[in-house]
């Protein structure tokens, strides 16, 4: 489990390094972030926070139109919404 945690981890920090890149980084940052939401997942699935997280994603790809506008902050939230779950549970381990 601390092995998974690990490379969990790993996955976000790089996520985050992603957006330095703008637009296109924010692109690989979600998917990256959903690989490591899902890992979580598969660890803590008795973690509330995280299902708000993959509503909020699916959410976000229901309404979106394919454009750059005001709800591209919806992603940005949930990249740091998804490091604070993380941290938060390895703060609980």
């Amino acid at each position: 489990m601390k092995t998974t945690f690990k490379i969990m981890e790993i996955i976000n920090i790089c996520a985050l390094t992603f957006l330095l890149a703008g637009a296109y980084g924010i692109t690989i940052t979600g998917a990256l972030q959903v690989l490591a939401a899902f890992l979580f997942l598969i660890l803590f699935p008795k973690n509330k926070f995280i299902y708000i997280y993959f509503s909020l994603v699916i959410f976000f790809f229901l309404i979106w139109d394919g454009e750059f506008t005001w709800l591209f902050l919806l992603p940005v939230a949930l990249i740091f919404f998804l490091t604070f779950i993380i941290y938060n549970q390895k703060k609980k381990l």
